[in-house]
């Protein structure tokens, strides 16, 4: 009776193991090995669809009628801004795929994975989306000012809005440390001030002095984000190692004193 009972309750698994293409119990059963795996792969979707989604923002002017490309220069601007935009797509898009086969590729524990790689990769590719963007800007910029035609336009940024907050995430827990240490004039330095700080100014008119000024400092500006880029690199992980430190000790505790 009782394996009568068995191969009915077994029914379910055979008929599963049946089924032509049925992968998806071994999916579920590795995934928690293949965390990294999965993040990558999302990663690279993500770059695919960032391309395909910003090409076609950008081009949409030339069929949607409620947009105007204007006439003679303003044409002229709106055409070289779309093509010099649709090229920085693709060195974005690659930043975003770059992290994905960063993450993909690691061989870290699940905590190391989530705490440290993930973030770091996070960090390091909104930084360089942003400092491609603000390059790209600098250069619609210059152009402005050599021909006397308005470039514009832009790549927005709003794919990042789901990761900016780990942008912040280093200086934000140094504000914490410093705070706690009775340092909080630290704090707002690092928040307010290094983090929030923005050399760029209004473009000028084309062949004056004021308007070459403000490229220079757009130019300055890509430096910027890339300085505090390496800075918040290097801030977390100094962090990471503190408390990977700490939590060594709690698990070991020991007093770092010699025998004599």
């Amino acid at each position: 009776m009782e394996n009568y009972v068995n191969q009915l309750l077994d029914l379910p698994k055979k008929a599963g193991e049946m089924l032509p293409g049925n992968v998806f119990n071994t999916m579920v059963d590795d995934s928690e090995s293949n965390i990294a795996k999965w993040t990558g792969m999302f990663y690279k979707v993500a770059a695919f669809v960032l391309v395909v989604g910003a090409i076609y923002g950008l081009l949409s002017p030339l069929w949607d009628a409620d947009v105007s490309l204007g006439e003679g220069k303003e044409m002229v601007g709106a055409i070289v801004s779309m093509l010099i935009y649709i090229y920085a797509v693709f060195p974005i898009a690659q930043v975003v795929r770059s992290a994905g086969d960063s993450l993909g590729s690691s061989n870290s524990s699940t905590v190391n994975f989530i705490f440290k790689d993930f973030v770091v990769a996070n960090i390091k590719m909104i930084g360089h989306v942003l400092a491609l963007g603000a390059l790209f800007g600098a250069i619609c910029m210059g152009l402005s000012w050599l021909t006397d035609i308005t470039f514009i336009g832009g790549i927005g940024t709003a794919f990042l809005d789901n990761v900016y907050d780990i942008w912040m995430l280093p200086m934000a827990a140094l504000t914490e440390l410093t705070g706690m240490l009775g340092l909080d004039f630290v704090g707002a330095v690092i928040t307010d001030q290094w983090m929030n700080w923005d050399v760029t100014t209004s473009a000028g008119e084309a062949w004056t002095w004021e308007g070459l000024v403000a490229i220079a400092w757009e130019f300055v500006g890509v430096a910027l984000i890339l300085a505090k880029l390496y800075v918040s690199l290097a801030v977390y992980h100094f962090l990471y190692g503190l408390l990977s430190t700490f939590v060594g000790w709690i698990k070991s505790p020991y007093l770092p004193f010699k025998s004599l």
